[in-house]
């Protein structure tokens, strides 16, 4: 198991204390195994400990639970999405769809979201929490890219910008589970300019349909 050891206040070059990035490591490490193989229900922060080598409290230093502690271990694995303005939005979409597909098509981080997915069922907290700290900014953050594409009139401005990120991450994810694979480059182009040529569109205003179909046919010449 290795001999425990306590978290080492350090001071870096600005005479400010942070954490031993060694044992951070190993504890986060230890966190996405032991979370791969049980789940994050069973899951303990003693089983941690002992898996990272640490006593209990130095954890406890860091992580006020174990929701806290797993969110940090995942999110540390987690890819950020590019959303950078290069003038180009094919680009763009290009890169936020490549960037997805290495997410969800990840080995290493497959076992460990889809047991958060499985026991957030049986927990509400660690739903939202799982929502907002890891789905949420990267979902905004591609958001930006598409929402940029139909201002610049790549895509028509009743893009359903919503369903365009879901309808993808469904793509990958269901690709991922059951192929155990990512999306290939390839894969990723055809994807996105399946998009582009055609977006899903908001529904029209039940009124605005209404009207249309109230309207006489135009008049043959």
């Amino acid at each position: 198991m290795g001999q425990k050891r306590i978290l080492q206040q350090v001071t870096d070059f600005t005479g400010e204390h942070r954490r031993d990035l060694d044992a951070r490591r190993r504890i986060l490490a230890a966190t996405l195994r032991l979370l791969a193989q049980h789940g994050y229900t069973k899951l303990t922060i003693g089983g941690v400990a002992t898996e990272a080598s640490v006593g209990k409290a130095t954890i406890y230093r860091s992580w006020p639970n174990k929701a806290a502690l797993v969110l940090d271990a995942v999110r540390d694995q987690l890819p950020g999405v590019p959303n950078e303005d290069t003038g180009d939005s094919r680009t763009e979409l290009l890169a936020v769809a490549a960037t997805l597909a290495d997410l969800f098509g990840s080995s290493k981080l497959r076992a460990v979201l889809l047991a958060l997915v499985a026991d957030s069922a049986d927990n509400s907290e660690l739903g939202l929490h799982l929502k907002e700290d890891l789905i949420e900014g990267r979902k905004a953050a591609s958001r930006s890219v598409v929402v940029r594409a139909v201002e610049r009139g790549l895509l028509p401005p009743d893009t359903d910008v919503s369903l365009v990120l879901d309808s993808w991450a469904g793509t990958m994810l269901f690709r991922s589970l059951f192929s155990e694979k990512s999306l290939d480059e390839e894969t990723v182009r055809r994807v996105v300019d399946a998009t582009l040529a055609s977006p899903p569109r908001l529904p029209q205003p039940r009124q605005g349909r209404e009207e249309l179909r109230d309207q006489p046919p135009p008049a043959r010449s």
